[in-house]
């Protein structure tokens, strides 16, 4: 019961990720209609691919666990989630963006590289520290058992 609490909550944890990364990317949405101004309105066609996405991260969350990933992923999106609420709410937000004279900007493809390029490394560098951890652990406890064997004999 419990670990399958935890694999809908990760799943939920995906989704909200991949949705707060559409939202703050510049994708146009095939399902919407663009607004006169180029933007895109949600509408319930937004509310069925968000169900679709809930679904895919669902099965994405269960597949993490059936392959024992499932720490790093998540310890990755901790990270992901931090350093891109310290990106967007410090003053360099959106400073890689062309902006027009009366204060506004529009998303473009520097947003999603940079999304794309923080999910990438705070993923990386989860699975890199977690491996590094379990490394160390594992050379730790051959050298105590070594250590024991050496003072049985």
């Amino acid at each position: 019961m419990q670990k399958t609490m935890f694999r809908v909550l990760l799943g939920l944890a995906l989704c909200a990720t991949l949705a707060g990364c559409l939202v703050y990317s510049s994708f146009s949405f095939a399902w919407e209609a663009q607004n006169l101004d180029g933007s895109a309105s949600l509408t319930w066609r937004s509310g069925i691919v968000l169900l679709l996405l809930a679904a895919l991260t669902q099965w994405l969350s269960f597949w993490v666990f059936r392959r024992h990933l499932a720490i790093r992923v998540f310890v990755g999106l901790a990270l992901f989630a931090a350093v891109s609420i310290w990106i967007l709410n410090s003053r360099f937000a959106f400073r890689w963006e062309p902006w027009s004279p009366d204060g506004t900007f529009l998303l473009t493809w520097r947003s999603d590289v940079l999304i794309l390029l923080i999910l990438s490394l705070t993923q990386g560098l989860s699975f890199l520290s977690i491996r590094l951890i379990s490394l160390r652990r594992r050379r730790f406890y051959f050298e105590i058992g070594a250590d024991q064997q050496d003072e049985i004999r």
